[in-house]
């Protein structure tokens, strides 16, 4: 019994929290940037506001003309020139960083009107250094529930990968013990409706983050793992290893095949002839085994998977497995069941969602052949459609499990 192991448990917690972080980190590097830079072009708007005032009120001083003649003469006047000339410099630099249009060049403006124009720019600028913080504020929020969004779906993956664990170790029980399978297949549909309910959450969150593509791996490794456990289970029930675990409908049948070992050929003949009006049973085919093979020819396996079409969409296919009398009896009894079951199987995967098929064995005989050991050697096919009045068969086995829905965008 291959089983596949739990997948490792990613921490899907680190990831939002670490993405959250940088882009955290982000808003407020932006945040911090766009007001320092006001703040310096605040600085140095007022610096040179003073040094273009002073400059205004020396030149309007009587003896203009003698001051600016001495001017190219005076270092500190020199100085002043080459201040105010830095200032305009730094300005232009920092309005182009901003995307705002240079404030100093060639301009006829006067010292009063540059003045007031740097004022409304820096009042501009404050202004959109606040809305700046505005935004970030309004996507720090948004942040805050996408993140919550995604620990509530890491919270829900981490209860149905418990459950899963958990249906995994009663199956395994199950199998060993046979113990009753439709306790399970009630807890597997329970798990099949917790996985449609993650599917509902990834599809509200699918206009998310890349963290999602993380979830809905998840949840497809999830759906694979019910998809075996519900093959497993019905490997569990598809053999019958004795009369007490036969489906309801298949009980009589098997009886009266038991009782005819040993009886003569017309007594067979005429039994096998009155199943059909009696118990609405038909043979559909015989499947021949070499010696001592229990595997089905690969030429024969169309032919199998082709009766479930056939047949009624509420029919039962039993497979009887019998074995010649050559060889040990016991080896006899094993060969025969694995006969059964090997057709079963094929029966099983192309049978329609209303059919069930089961496998049992009746052990070596001689009733196909006494003289040529070989005839005793098949497994039998039959088709047993349950009668319209006996609703107690329906209890036998519960309906199928529904299926999955896909996933956004298949």
């Amino acid at each position: 019994m291959n089983e596949h192991p739990t997948p490792p448990e990613h921490d899907h917690d680190q990831e939002p929290h670490d993405e959250e972080a940088s882009a955290s980190t982000a808003a407020e590097k932006s945040a911090v940037a766009l007001p320092t830079s006001v703040l310096a072009l605040g600085f140095i708007a007022i610096a040179l506001v003073g040094v273009i005032i002073a400059m205004t009120i020396k030149s309007s001083r009587p003896g203009t003309a003698t001051a600016a003649a001495s001017e190219e003469t005076d270092p500190a006047m020199r100085e002043a020139k080459a201040k105010m000339q830095m200032l305009q410099t730094s300005v232009n630099q920092e309005r182009t960083k901003l995307g705002l249009s240079p404030l100093y060049g060639q301009t006829t403006e006067s010292a009063e009107a540059v003045a007031a124009r740097i004022t409304e720019d820096a009042a501009t600028l404050v202004d959109m250094a606040k809305g700046v913080k505005d935004l970030i504020a309004r996507k720090d929020a948004e942040l805050d529930q996408r993140t919550k969004e995604w620990t509530d779906a890491v919270k829900l993956q981490g209860v149905l990968r418990e459950q899963m664990n958990r249906l995994q170790a009663e199956l395994n029980k199950a199998l060993i013990d046979g113990s009753d399978a439709t306790g399970l297949r009630t807890q597997l549909e329970a798990a099949n409706k917790r996985i449609i309910s993650l599917g509902d959450e990834i599809r509200r969150l699918s206009q998310g983050s890349g963290a999602l593509a993380q979830i809905t791996a998840e949840r497809d490794d999830l759906r694979a793992r019910v998809a075996e456990l519900e093959s497993r289970l019905s490997q569990a029930t598809l053999f019958a290893g004795s009369e007490s675990e036969l489906l309801k409908d298949a009980v009589a049948l098997f009886r009266r095949l038991r009782e005819l070992e040993n009886k003569p050929d017309s007594e067979i003949a005429t039994a096998y002839s009155q199943f059909g009006a009696q118990l609405g049973a038909n043979v559909l085919d015989k499947i021949d085994f070499p010696t001592g093979v229990s595997d089905v020819a690969p030429e024969l396996h169309d032919k199998i998977a082709s009766f479930p079409a056939q047949a009624p969409d509420n029919a039962l296919l039993v497979v009887i497995g019998y074995a010649s009398e050559t060889g040990n009896v016991d080896g006899n009894r094993t060969l025969s069941s694995e006969r059964a079951t090997a057709v079963a199987r094929i029966l099983d995967q192309a049978k329609k969602p209303g059919q069930r098929v089961q496998a049992v064995y009746l052990g070596q005989t001689d009733r196909f052949g006494s003289k040529f050991p070989e005839r005793n050697q098949i497994s039998e096919i039959w088709q047993i459609i349950p009668r319209s009045d006996d609703n107690s068969s329906s209890d036998s086995t519960p309906p199928p499990l529904r299926p999955l829905p896909p996933m956004p965008g298949q």
